[in-house]
């Protein structure tokens, strides 16, 4: 079983990615030079325009690079493109990677890949979906994630609509099957509560999160609950209330990550309804990405962690505050 992680160490903001300049690549180089050991790391996420896998992909370059003697490459998957993500773990087996860590579309795609890389010596890891035979990965509890977002939304709906009268909209990502409690949770509260769900798509970005919200209000007038897959789901969403004009007093939106301007906007809300995020612990992912990975390559310490969410809701400023300084270093 994955261990739950500890170690809450804070890493500055910064961007270290496979293909960056020449001037980079030599300054690179120079660094590996002194190095008596050197390891190079893949990490592959399938939602890289999302703001959260953004910002931890950025925090973990820069903590490789802080550590020294790492190599640490980046995909540009996006949209969860098997394709692309297959194309690009193709490559880095060719390179001959030390180890590769991936959060796999498909984890049925990748088992022959997961062959080859661990036949010729490269560690396999996986981010949130594991896969059999692994060597090691980093995981966020996305069932606990989905229990404090449905526990939070079940008491507001509570003291705002007892008799209810409402409905919702709550988006997913069928694809990746091993973060469905994000949006299972929440629906088997919603059903308890009598709350119709008018809406279930896929859904990760902000103009599919408005579009779905647009789409709902405008055939359910009484939509009140909007429990998006991310935050940016859930900040597309909160935009499409605002334009209906409706008060954020009479809507609830919740999302999962704990982006940048997902906190800023349920720190200090305004005119929004976007409530609560149960939001991942970058500084804790970021650097069990790069220790597990070195662990799985040198056979020396964990190599598998498991992060709980936390829930940050409008309010809690504290909790708030510790989230964003991690992010911002």
């Amino acid at each position: 079983m994955r261990r739950t992680s500890s170690h809450r160490i804070a890493v500055a903001t910064g961007l270290l990615a496979a293909g960056a300049g020449l001037t980079a690549c030599s300054q690179q180089d120079e660094a590996l030079a002194g190095c008596e050991t050197s390891y190079t790391i893949g990490f592959s996420h399938p939602v890289g325009e999302a703001a959260a896998p953004k910002a931890i992909k950025r925090m973990a370059a820069d903590y490789a690079e802080e550590k020294g003697c790492i190599t640490f490459l980046l995909d540009n998957t996006t949209a969860s493109n098997l394709e692309s993500q297959r194309t690009t773990v193709e490559g880095w087996i060719t390179q001959k990677v030390d180890a590769i860590l991936l959060f796999p579309v498909d984890p049925s795609a990748f088992a022959n890949l997961q062959s080859q890389a661990q036949e010729q010596g490269t560690a396999w890891l996986t981010y949130a979906t594991p896969m059999e035979g692994e060597d090691g990965g980093v995981g966020f509890d996305s069932e606990q994630a989905g229990a404090i977002i449905a526990d939070d939304m079940s008491a507001w709906i509570e003291e705002h609509y007892p008799d209810g009268g409402i409905s919702a909209a709550v988006t997913t990502l069928k694809a990746l099957t091993t973060i469905t409690g994000r949006w299972e949770k929440p629906e088997a509260a919603l059903e308890e509560l009598d709350v119709p769900v008018v809406s279930m798509q896929d859904c990760a970005d902000q103009t599919c999160g408005l579009q779905i919200a647009e789409d709902a209000l405008r055939e359910n007038p009484d939509l009140r609950v909007f429990i998006g897959l991310n935050d940016d789901a859930a900040l597309g969403a909160q935009k499409a209330f605002q334009n209906a004009g409706l008060s954020a007093d009479e809507v609830y939106i919740a999302g999962s990550d704990g982006a940048p301007e997902a906190l800023e906007n349920i720190k200090d809300p305004g005119d929004g309804a976007f409530r609560t995020t149960a939001a991942l612990e970058v500084q804790s992912l970021a650097q069990d990405i790069v220790d597990n990975s070195v662990a799985a390559i040198t056979g020396e310490g964990e190599t598998s962690s498991l992060t709980p969410a936390v829930l940050a809701k409008t309010g809690d400023e504290a909790t708030i505050d510790e989230l964003l300084s991690q992010l911002h270093g």
